[in-house]
């Protein structure tokens, strides 16, 4: 709630668990005109500790989100928001909607399993919905995953700064300001048949170069610190395709450099407020 106080005078909020609760009752008062499907579980070490709760919240969640909408609400778009998860290792090259899948951790498996129900229930049902497959999406507000995990560290010590892994990790990092441009684009000009996109940056970078960026918009220069070990379930390059999503219009528009010093400010900006606060 804490992200949303900017725009809280604008907005209805409604709270509702998706797995226990009946989504039927959001169209107690008649059908809406899209739902944007992006909850869940969202941590992919999480799942590996927790793959039931991980399960529920991403595949059992989605499954019942969508019978609701069969149900009670036929003619409402369903956009669901999967990951790059799904796709596993990878091999360096950039990952197409049609590459193979092989998840690496039950999270992948979940997000996979939801966009299956999403495909079959567009053809079977014909309800008009789609999948995005998001590559790493960060920005502000985001207190989670590698890039806020970095600044945090990185503010805490600005000397030392331990990274998990080699540094040799890639990732293709999405600033959140493109994701919401993704999101609203496939509700205008995708097919909604239950067909995929992917939705990145193109601008590959490992992790040890991701830190170098980071603290040169921090003004630091730390000792990194390397780890040297591999979460489980942990992939180690995801580059993402864009072709099928690029030919519908989207095109990333803040760069990873940008989109880190947006992120570094709001970070610091976040510091301050919290300690007035205090």
């Amino acid at each position: 709630m804490k992200n949303l106080a900017g725009v809280i005078d604008a907005i209805e909020t409604q709270r509702l668990d998706l797995v226990r609760d009946d989504p039927r009752s959001l169209f107690a008062e008649g059908e809406c005109e899209t739902i944007y499907h992006l909850a869940g579980f969202a941590s992919v070490p999480e799942s590996v500790n927790h793959p039931r709760l991980d399960f529920e919240r991403n595949a059992v969640a989605t499954y019942n989100l969508l019978e609701a909408v069969r149900e009670a609400a036929p003619k409402t778009q369903v956009i669901f928001t999967s990951s790059a998860a799904v796709y596993g290792e990878g091999k360096g090259e950039p990952l197409a909607e049609d590459y193979p899948t092989a998840p690496v951790a039950p999270y992948g498996v979940s997000k996979l399993a939801a966009e299956r129900y999403v495909e079959v229930f567009a053809r079977l049902y014909g309800l008009r919905a789609a999948t995005l497959r998001l590559f790493p999406v960060y920005g502000p507000r985001l207190r989670n995953h590698v890039i806020y995990d970095l600044i945090r560290k990185a503010s805490e010590n600005p000397h030392e700064l331990p990274i998990h892994g080699d540094g040799t990790q890639v990732r293709d990092f999405t600033y959140v300001a493109d994701v919401v441009d993704a999101l609203l684009l496939i509700t205008q000009r995708g097919r909604l048949e239950g067909e995929v996109y992917n939705v990145g940056s193109e601008e590959p970078v490992s992790i040890r170069d991701l830190a170098r960026i980071i603290c040169s918009v921090m003004e630091i220069d730390p000792r990194f610190v390397f780890s040297g070990d591999v979460r489980p379930g942990v992939s180690l390059r995801w580059c993402a395709d864009i072709s099928r999503v690029k030919q519908l219009g989207y095109q990333p528009r803040v760069k990873l450099a940008e989109g880190l010093a947006k992120t570094v400010a709001w970070f610091e900006d976040d510091i301050i407020s919290n300690r007035s606060a205090k």
